[in-house]
């Protein structure tokens, strides 16, 4: 096999290993999405900075192996290397990170539960002291309301 053809087949696979990288990231973007749900904006605000970051990734990717010159082949494995990650390890792989974010999200929930707990507390005493407050006031005035019959 010539030397260039050789390169082309390294320049190939390492287009596959970037579409695949890329579906990964994006998996993870998913998994971050079920762990934290997001609105509409949100989403599309995640979605715009992975497509700029994913167009500067590629982009980067081209100009440093093939001195910038776009070959067909190379965006032909980007969707290979994508079509072989999503049909074998994407659904494994958002369902592991799910599983990770979810261990530091339950953590920070309980933390702030905890932290929360005597703020909680305290407005449930003010409420029952301002309740006896407007009780006793009620009492008072059926008391000065009898006093006048």
């Amino acid at each position: 096999m010539s030397s260039y053809i050789h390169h082309e087949m390294l320049l190939f696979l390492q287009a596959v290993v970037t579409g695949a990288a890329l579906l990964l990231c994006y998996d993870f973007l998913r998994a971050f999405r079920r762990v934290i749900p997001h609105d509409t904006f949100w989403v599309a605000a995640e979605d715009i900075l992975f497509w700029l970051f994913c167009s500067i990734a590629v982009f980067s990717s081209v100009y440093r192996t093939n001195q910038g010159s776009l070959r067909f082949f190379l965006f032909l494995g980007i969707a290979l290397g994508s079509l072989l990650c999503g049909l074998t390890i994407s659904a494994f792989f958002v369902k592991m990170c799910t599983r990770i974010l979810e261990i530091p999200a339950v953590l920070s929930k309980l933390l702030i539960k905890w932290l929360l707990f005597p703020v909680r507390r305290c407005k449930i005493f003010v409420y029952k002291c301002a309740k006896k407050e407007r009780q006793a006031n009620w009492v008072k005035q059926i008391k000065k309301a009898k006093k006048r019959i």
